[in-house]
């Protein structure tokens, strides 16, 4: 049962910008976060007190997702560098 990944702009633009090493390695976490969007042993990922977010942290860079398990879909609301990504957590 796999989720289906919805990238915002931001998002998109964010990983385009990166190394051809770095979206190798964005995209392979990218993939295992759809057959299991909650935290696990595999990926580094930590429910958002307060929130309905995630956020999956990739080396240096943070990925803040919402699940949305009745229609298996995880909506990434946001990418950025380790420190910039907590300012706006929602802001698109």
């Amino acid at each position: 049962m796999s989720y289906k990944l919805i990238l915002n702009k931001k998002s998109i633009k964010f990983i385009n910008k990166r190394s051809q090493q770095d979206k190798k390695n964005i995209d392979s976490n990218l993939s295992m976060l759809k057959n299991n969007p909650y935290p696990n042993s595999l990926l580094d990922i930590k429910k958002l007190s307060n929130t309905d977010f995630y956020r999956l942290r990739v080396n240096n860079y943070r990925f803040i997702y919402e699940i949305i398990d009745d229609e298996l879909v995880i909506l990434m609301v946001n990418a950025n560098n380790r420190g910039d990504i907590y300012l706006n957590v929602c802001s698109n």
